[in-house]
């Protein structure tokens, strides 16, 4: 991933935290030069020098079946992200130089992908992910709250990996080359936006102005 040092993260917390709050990555592996990805939910386990990734498929999928052994991956973690409009800019109107650009936070780590077999771990790894998604909820839901049968049946169906985080990668563009007056300004035009990616961005902008 190409990252220009303005727009670098490089802070564990920083980068964690992103992980966590958008689990859904797209993960990607090249094998006998095909390329997979896939979207899947991971959970970030904060082990090693840049953290522990587990994760699931069905033994049906493609990663699974097809080869099993380890392999390198790469996953990719984004936040929403937004087009933004020249027109939302104070500065340069006059000059016409202004162009249409794209504000987004992404992570990308890398390492290796090891399978685990084994009932126990899945059923762990189940109730790991889910708590980390039910967290802060008024009555959060627990894989205890699911039939033992349902839960071992879920177990035995699903094949387990974890990626030991070798490298990782972050990047934040949310307009920092551009003027106070600038963010501001497109604070205020994506909380007006109907899309609910927008206004997120819009947070994001604003988090790092105040």
């Amino acid at each position: 991933m190409h990252v220009q040092p303005l727009f670098a993260m490089t802070g564990r917390e920083e980068l964690h935290r992103l992980m966590r709050d958008y689990p859904l990555a797209t993960v990607i592996v090249a094998r006998s030069g095909k390329m997979d990805a896939n979207l899947l939910p991971l959970h970030l386990a904060d082990r090693g020098a840049h953290g522990l990734l587990s994760g699931h498929v069905a033994r049906s999928h493609s990663l699974w079946a097809e080869d099993p052994k380890e392999t390198e991956v790469t996953a990719v973690f984004q936040s929403p992200n937004a087009y933004i409009s020249p027109r939302w800019y104070v500065n340069g109107q006059r000059s016409g130089r202004n162009a249409p650009s794209w504000n987004y936070v992404v992570v990308q780590p890398q390492g290796r992908l090891r399978f685990i077999d084994d009932a126990d771990w899945m059923r762990a790894h189940l109730a790991a992910l889910t708590a980390a998604q039910e967290a802060g909820r008024p009555q959060p839901w627990s894989v205890d709250d699911a039939s033992p049968e349902l839960l071992n049946e879920t177990a035995r169906r699903l094949v387990g990996f974890e990626i030991e985080i070798q490298a990782l990668t972050g990047k934040r563009f949310l307009s920092q080359q551009r003027t106070e007056a600038d963010r501001e300004s497109l604070v205020r035009n994506l909380e007006g936006e109907v899309s609910w990616g927008a206004r997120a961005v819009g947070g994001l902008i604003e988090s790092r102005t105040s």
